[in-house]
């Protein structure tokens, strides 16, 4: 089932801004592989769909005095060469990147349609979380607006971008010696969505840990930061007793749902798992690399 939309195409991010700005309930598209899915579910609620694949100003991945922006409409593919060029974060976005759907796909899902469709199981949500990274949306009315990516998400399929913004970038500051950890629990190795995701950053001041993100997803109506977790691990040395309270603490954190790919409880237990393995693999680099 297809309703009938208007479609047009953006020259810049002027006209789009423009376009959000005059018509009412706007589909910015730039892939296009969720909204396609949709259609075949049912008609759209929208009456604009507003094609943005032309604009090259959303395509560039930059840095700048040490803030790296990723274009919203900069795809899976573009991202995984980048991060194994540059080596920034690799150890988060390789891995995530290579896990995304399939070849094909990838080429055309981008950074801002899978951080706006806002699905609790977004791919790219827990690296970016885990880097504290923020979104940029533009407007005609308020230019520019900047909020964190933990403050984005507003619940399933929910965010906090109004109907006349639209996501230019997502930023956050470069990497300075940090440890990373991410894995994607799926029914298979590749072209599944995700029963559990977790994404793990952690910064030392000699032997204590001076800053620690933990991001989950598919662990809660949102992709969420497990605050407990990193509050835990704040000023401690990473110990396995440390490490078992912080894995305990994101599961108290998490809120699962039983559904077709996993119980909730399968679900807390992997949480469980996978955040030890995960600080344990980075104790143990950190301990091996002295």
């Amino acid at each position: 089932m297809i309703n009938n939309f208007n479609f047009l195409q953006a020259k810049n991010i002027k006209h789009a801004v423009d376009v959000l700005a005059r018509e009412e309930r706007v589909c910015p598209v730039v892939g296009g592989t969720n909204v396609l899915v949709n259609m075949k579910r049912g008609p759209l609620p929208v009456d604009t769909i507003l094609d943005l694949s032309g604009l090259s100003a959303l395509r560039s991945i930059t840095t700048d005095d040490g803030i790296i922006s990723l274009g919203a409409g900069v795809n899976v593919a573009e991202l995984l060469e980048w991060s194994k060029a540059n080596s920034v974060a690799a150890e988060l976005f390789s891995p995530m990147c290579s896990e995304f759907a399939g070849p094909l796909i990838r080429n055309l899902a981008t950074v801002g349609g899978n951080i706006c469709d806002a699905s609790p199981a977004s791919d790219l949500a827990p690296p970016l979380l885990a880097l504290d990274a923020s979104v940029v949306l533009a407007s005609k009315a308020r230019e520019i607006r900047k909020i964190k990516l933990a403050d984005f998400f507003q619940g399933v399929r929910l965010t906090d971008r109004l109907p006349d913004e639209l996501m230019t970038h997502i930023e956050f500051q470069q990497p300075n010696d940090e440890r990373f950890y991410y894995y994607k629990l799926g029914k298979r190795k590749a072209d599944a969505i995700s029963i559990v995701s977790v994404a793990i950053s952690i910064k030392y001041d000699k032997e204590k840990v001076k800053r620690a993100r933990i991001a989950l997803g598919a662990s809660a109506p949102i992709p969420f930061r497990s605050k407990s977790a990193e509050e835990v691990l704040f000023e401690k040395a990473m110990d396995p007793q440390i490490v078992d309270s912080a894995a305990a603490a994101a599961v108290a954190d998490s809120n699962p749902i039983d559904d077709h790919r996993a119980s909730a409880e399968y679900r807390r237990r992997m949480i469980e798992v996978l955040i030890k393995r995960g600080l344990t693999k980075i104790a143990d680099e950190r301990v091996n690399s002295r």
